[in-house]
């Protein structure tokens, strides 16, 4: 399972946990605001002579109506804040993660990087051939953030070298090494070729993810 795929299994298991008490209160709120506006349109009705009960039926209508405009936006609020609680909890738990499962989540997070990397060089082959061979090679630096650097940089690397084995990735990881530099992120790394970065941060993942699994976890939240 690489890192991205433990990033989004932890989003959806976060929204299946929340749905069922969130929905319960999103219940009770929307009843609360129903019984509110019924009364008020009952009170009106009430209170009108015979002469009047044109009016009194239209503002009692209206009211019905804007009892289910403030019931709609009240579930849709709702919704808004569960989905955002569901991704801002996953989040919260990706970056608390320690020892070996940070290790692993990040070893997912080197690999994904550098396999799309991979095809991104032998594409620029096939499209420049000898003129790309003029550059040289090109050297991958991983830059952490200060914590993981210096309780697990060098195991990062290690575990690395041992997941790729029997992977065709050419000589690419022979041009991987750990950054002296540390990265100004929160979790996550980044993978440095020459002056491009490529942000593979925790906050720059979900950013990336958020807007292909909403649907999702707002089906998962709201069946």
């Amino acid at each position: 399972m690489t890192g991205l795929s433990k990033i989004t299994d932890k989003i959806l298991d976060e929204a299946r946990r929340d749905a069922a008490q969130r929905l319960a209160d999103a219940d009770a709120e929307s009843k609360r605001i129903s019984e509110q506006y019924a009364e008020k349109a009952k009170n009106i009705t009430a209170a009108a002579n015979a002469a009047a009960k044109s009016e009194a039926s239209e503002i009692a209508l209206r009211a019905r109506s804007s009892e289910k405009t403030l019931h709609k936006n009240a579930m849709l609020d709702v919704q808004s804040e569960m989905i955002d609680r569901a991704f801002e909890v996953a989040k919260k738990e990706i970056r608390e993660l320690e020892g070996e499962a940070r290790l692993e989540l990040l070893t997912g997070l080197l690999c994904a990087a550098l396999w799309s990397e991979y095809e991104a060089e032998k594409q620029r082959d096939e499209l420049y051939g000898a003129e790309e061979e003029n550059d040289g090679p090109r050297y991958y630096e991983v830059l952490l953030e200060k914590r993981d650097r210096e309780k697990l940089g060098d195991a990062l690397m290690s575990n690395f070298k041992r997941k790729i084995v029997g992977k065709d990735m050419g000589d690419l990881p022979t041009r991987v090494r750990l950054s002296d530099d540390v990265a100004n992120i929160d979790g996550g790394l980044i993978l440095r070729v020459g002056s491009v970065e490529i942000n593979s941060s925790i906050e720059t993942i979900f950013s990336y993810l958020r807007p292909r699994l909403e649907a999702e976890v707002a089906r998962i939240l709201f069946p």
